[in-house]
C-alpha cells in the first residue's frame, strides 16, 4: 500500500512538472514581430520572430495551375536593429543579417534583396521614416551584387546605396504624384499602386530613385 501511495505521489509530481515546464515555455515563446508581404495573385511570405530567439518563417506560391508552401524555422541572435541568423542561414534567400528598419525587416546579404514589412512589432526598434501619410512604398536597398547589370544610366562602382531621409521621401511622394497627374489617361489613381523604389547616390552626389 506504502509503494502504491509512493508511487502515486511521483506520478503526480512528474505530471505537475511537465505541465509546469509546458507552462513557462508558452510564456518565454512570445511573437515579438511578425512581418508580411503580399504579392497578390503571385502569393506572399510571413515571418514571425519571437522572445526565445526563434524564427517561423512561411512562403507561400501561387499561380494558376500551381501551390507552393515551404516553412522554414531557425534562430537568430538580435544586437540592437540588427538580426544574426545561426547556425545556420535565412534560407528563403540564404542571408546570414538583416537589419530592423523603418517599419521593415531587410536581409542585406542573400541571394537576392528581400524586405518584409513589419505589421507588427513590441522591439523598441527606431524609425527614421514615417509612413503615416505617404502610404503604399517598398523601399528597397541597392546590392552591388544583385544589381550589378543595373547602373541607371551610370558606370559600374560609381553609384552607392543610399538610405532615404524623410524629406527626400516628401520630395518623391510630390514628384510621382505630379507624374501621375500629368499621365491620368493612361494609369490609374496613385493609390492603387505600391510604389517600389531602390535609392542610390551617383558621383555628384544626387540621388536617382529606380
Amino acid at each position: 500500500m506504502k509503494n502504491k501511495i509512493l508511487y502515486f505521489l511521483i506520478l503526480s509530481l512528474f505530471i505537475n512538472c511537465k505541465k509546469e515546464k509546458i507552462k513557462i515555455e508558452k510564456q518565454t515563446k512570445i511573437e515579438q514581430i511578425y512581418a508580411e508581404n503580399n504579392y497578390g495573385m503571385f502569393g506572399k511570405i510571413n515571418l514571425k520572430i519571437y522572445s526565445d530567439s526563434s524564427y517561423t518563417c512561411v512562403r507561400y506560391e501561387t499561380s494558376p495551375n500551381y501551390e507552393k508552401t515551404e516553412k522554414f524555422d531557425g534562430f537568430f541572435k538580435i544586437i540592437n536593429d540588427t538580426i544574426n541568423f545561426f547556425p545556420s542561414d535565412f534560407k528563403p534567400n540564404y542571408s546570414t543579417k538583416a537589419v530592423i528598419k523603418n517599419n521593415f525587416v531587410e536581409f542585406v546579404d542573400g541571394e537576392f534583396p528581400l524586405k518584409i514589412e513589419i505589421k507588427r512589432n513590441k522591439l523598441k526598434s527606431k524609425n527614421s521614416l514615417k509612413f503615416d501619410k505617404i502610404k503604399d512604398y517598398a523601399i528597397f536597398s541597392f546590392d552591388e551584387k544583385y544589381h550589378s547589370n543595373i547602373y541607371y544610366g551610370y558606370k559600374p562602382k560609381s553609384i552607392k546605396a543610399y538610405d532615404l531621409k524623410q524629406n527626400d521621401l516628401e520630395k518623391l511622394d510630390n514628384i510621382l504624384k505630379k507624374c501621375f497627374a500629368e499621365n491620368n489617361s493612361k494609369l490609374k489613381d496613385i493609390n492603387n499602386y505600391v510604389k517600389q523604389c531602390i535609392v542610390v547616390i551617383n558621383p555628384e552626389k544626387k540621388l536617382k530613385f529606380g
